[in-house]
């Protein structure tokens, strides 16, 4: 028989209550104490999307959901889930995992896109965790340009713009793949976050010809030094006043799940100060979240992995936990 294998999905994670808000900073931002103005701007912005973020519940929902759809795809493997900023940590899952014997992890990053932030951090702390078990680690990576994911995205780009009535051929109409920012020191030192947000509009556009699109970048850090650009709130401007562009759908290219970043800073700031502008109309696409879909290609890929080499069938008989 083959090595004790398990799925581990990986997340950003996030505060499911007003009083998670607190440490989760402390533990994002590698801080003792998070100064009061800088917590209550935070604060402030949860509590305008339901006191909490939505994303932990979602990651769970979708590890309930890929455990079942697994077995229906002729893979028998529990599914894990390990959050970096948040609880269920990257440390205590590998733990637990080696206790009960799992020999194998088909690690799989529920972020589409690798950066230093994101996935990169994901598994840098899975390493880190797993070097002293004997763990062996099975990225299931690069799942952005997976056929099944660009069918998530083409077919949620024509639900919203047939929802808002925009003609994706219309020349007042823009797609713009909004992006969250990171540095520009992460890529000169070889992050490849870009490249892959690039080539994933690519394989979406295929399936879209006669569509305008963009990208631009949102949710900008403090850190020092230059940032991603065209910002998003800065180039949906220009483009009305220079191109036309008059219908904006937005497409969050760099996020699979709902979070802050899509219920705050795109539907609350920065989609109804663009509806201000005159004749202008702007909507963004629903995020795959748990959809059954989107499960759907999950589970293709960590079949493929398998099938591909990257570990056995399980010979477990347990069911996956929450963490």
């Amino acid at each position: 028989m083959g090595k004790n294998t398990a799925v581990l999905l990986l997340a950003y994670g996030g505060p499911e209550t007003m009083e998670d808000i607190e440490p989760f900073l402390r533990r994002l931002l590698r801080r003792e104490t998070i100064p009061p103005p800088m917590l209550q701007r935070v604060q402030e912005k949860y509590r305008q999307i339901g006191s909490g973020s939505p994303l932990p519940a979602i990651c769970r929902s979708i590890r309930r959901k890929l455990a079942a759809a697994l077995p229906a795809g002729g893979v028998e493997l529990p599914v894990y889930l390990a959050f970096r900023y948040s609880n269920p940590g990257i440390f205590a899952v590998v733990e637990m995992l080696t206790e009960i014997g799992v020999e194998r992890v088909m690690a799989l990053s529920l972020s589409p896109h690798s950066s230093t932030i994101s996935t990169r951090a994901y598994f840098q702390a899975l390493e880190q965790a797993a070097g002293g078990q004997e763990l062996e680690i099975v990225p299931v990576d690069d799942w952005f340009r997976h056929p099944g994911y660009i069918d998530c995205l083409v077919s949620r780009i024509r639900k919203a713009a047939a929802a808002n009535e925009f003609a994706l051929d219309d020349p007042r109409t823009a797609v713009v793949f909004s992006a969250h920012s990171i540095p520009q020191s992460y890529l000169d030192r070889g992050d490849t976050y870009v490249e892959e947000i690039q080539e994933n509009i690519r394989l979406v556009m295929g399936r879209l010809p006669g569509t305008r699109h963009y990208l631009a970048y949102q949710s900008q850090g403090k850190a020092p030094g230059p940032w991603l650009e065209p910002r998003v709130e800065t180039l949906l401007p220009e483009l009305n006043r220079q191109s036309g562009h008059e219908n904006f759908l937005l497409v969050p290219v760099s996020f699979a799940m709902d979070h802050l970043e899509t219920l705050y800073d795109l539907d609350v700031e920065i989609i109804p100060e663009l509806r201000r502008l005159p004749g202008v109309r702007a909507a963004r696409i629903a995020m795959a979240n748990d959809d059954e879909d989107f499960i759907a290609m999950l589970a293709a890929a960590v079949g493929e992995k398998l099938a591909a080499g990257g570990g056995a069938r399980s010979t477990t008989t347990h069911s996956g936990r929450n963490g």
